[in-house]
């Protein structure tokens, strides 16, 4: 016979049921009245990414080969990053209520909205092989690498998002900025463009911006079909440390006033 469980364990249980019960709230409220439901997570990126192909392929005549990949490949994931932080800003504020009745981590619930989002992403994931099935593009090794800059995207999302949320709860005008930044945001990070269509002179922006190997990593894994240098990694690396230390050093501060400001 085994031990029962101890309290320790009993209480990481019931916060993990607690999380996912906020996943699946999270879940339910956005697909709450929804003809298609969970089919708009396919539908969402693929007829984004239609539109996106026909503006720079058509209209600013942007020649990389099998473009439609490229697009997807750094499109879900970025929808994954940019609906992540943006939820997760008011995740604190929205459930101030939730927060005084449950004695609920803080972290948990910008982490519900992050995984929330990462479920989705999962989900659409799929449309990466459907469009390698259709233009032929072979699934070699270096799409090993796909999933685990997944994993270091999630980590810089949920530090972002765990950031934000903490400091919205003092500065409310901080939502509306963000929105601002993420679409800077989106233009200054390789998702729809290649290095080399950086001009020399503005490769700077591109290298102190904690995404852009990652998202490079993105299209070398699928599309190039080649392996990340590892200077590359280290960069990442040390962005989704340096991000995730912020984060945790920013919520030992402010944790303990959080309930008095809300």
């Amino acid at each position: 016979m085994t031990p029962g469980p101890t309290f320790k364990e009993l209480f990481c249980l019931h916060r993990k049921f607690l999380l996912f019960n906020l996943i699946a709230r999270n879940l339910k409220i956005r697909y709450r009245k929804s003809f298609l439901g969970m089919v708009w997570t396919v539908l969402i990126p693929a007829g984004t990414a239609c539109i996106y192909f026909v503006i720079f392929n058509f209209v600013f005549q942007v020649r990389i080969p099998n473009y439609p990949l490229f697009i997807l490949s750094g499109l879900i994931p970025w929808t994954f990053f940019n609906t992540s932080v943006i939820s997760s800003i008011e995740s604190l504020v929205g459930n101030f209520q939730l927060l005084n009745k449950v004695p609920l981590p803080t972290p948990s619930l910008p982490l519900s909205e992050t995984m929330t989002q990462f479920l989705n992403l999962i989900l659409s994931l799929p449309i990466l092989l459907v469009a390698m099935l259709i233009l032929h593009v072979p699934l070699a090794w270096p799409a090993l690498q796909y999933p685990i800059l997944i994993g270091f995207l999630f980590l810089i999302t949920y530090a972002i998002g765990l950031a934000l949320s903490l400091l919205y709860v003092y500065f409310r005008d901080l939502k509306h900025l963000v929105a601002l930044i993420m679409q800077f945001w989106f233009y200054l990070t390789p998702v729809m463009y290649s290095e080399q269509m950086v001009p020399e002179r503005f490769r700077t922006l591109l290298n102190i911006n904690p995404l852009s190997s990652i998202f490079l990593g993105f299209h070398a894994a699928l599309v190039d079909g080649e392996w990340l240098p590892l200077e590359k990694w280290l960069y990442i690396g040390v962005w989704t440390l340096i991000l995730v230390l912020a984060s945790k050093a920013l919520l030992s501060k402010l944790s303990h006033s959080i309930n008095e400001t809300l």
